[in-house]
């Protein structure tokens, strides 16, 4: 009962970092998948490997789609709910006392759970790479979550924010634009973004000398 009020009011001066935590999240189920792919561990096709941002202002929501590698019913209740919130009540315990509380919720596995900062209630639906049933976890905040199984048509995994009245500007096509090119430029897979994608996975220093133009 102790984590949600602090990440709430402790952070909330860094709300908008929770797009950085969940895009940084789906960039690297995306680069894991990669890697099995090229591995030979994942035999079946990669496919498109972009990730997208997509707002329903209709729904309220924003929701932030990969196509890494998903993760199984035991990985949603290991990853989401075990660590996360053992991550957490280390978290409560060692900075209770600490007056500067900005830039160290990633430092405790608690970079999904920015997510509470701006929604009401929060959904991943999750296809595993491997041969498992695609999940549902739902949660609106509290130390209570539904989780079942579902269906998905592709592998990975989909966050959707439903996002609260008093953070309307994340439904805003502008303010989440201006986010992503500020947190996510360089972040080494495509996102996209209405018809953009919004950043440059090759940036200039990543090249070889001899691959660049005067």
């Amino acid at each position: 009962e102790n984590i949600f009020p602090i990440i709430k009011k402790f952070l909330y001066s860094d709300h908008e970092i929770f797009l950085r935590e969940l895009v940084s999240n789906a960039v690297d189920a995306t680069q894991k998948i990669t890697m099995l792919g090229q591995k030979g561990e994942y035999k079946n096709d990669l496919g498109d490997t972009q990730i997208t941002v997509a707002i329903d202002k209709d729904q309220k929501t924003l929701t932030i789609s990969d196509a890494g590698i998903g993760m199984t019913e035991e990985e949603v209740e290991k990853y989401i709910n075990q660590i996360a919130f053992s991550s957490a009540e280390e978290f409560v315990e060692k900075f209770k006392d600490l007056d500067d509380k900005k830039s160290i919720i990633g430092h405790f596995g608690l970079g999904f759970y920015s997510a509470f900062m701006v929604a009401n209630e929060v959904e991943i639906i999750t296809q595993s790479f491997k041969d498992a049933p695609a999940v549902k976890w739902k949660c609106e905040g509290t130390t209570n979550f539904e989780m079942e199984t579902t269906e998905k048509d592709r592998r990975g995994t989909d966050i959707v924010l439903h996002i609260n009245d008093d953070s309307s500007e994340f439904l805003e096509e502008h303010r989440i634009k201006e986010l992503l090119t500020k947190y996510c430029k360089y972040m080494p897979v495509e996102i996209k973004f209405g018809e953009d994608v919004i950043n440059n996975p090759n940036p200039l220093w990543l090249k070889q000398p001899t691959d660049i133009t005067e």
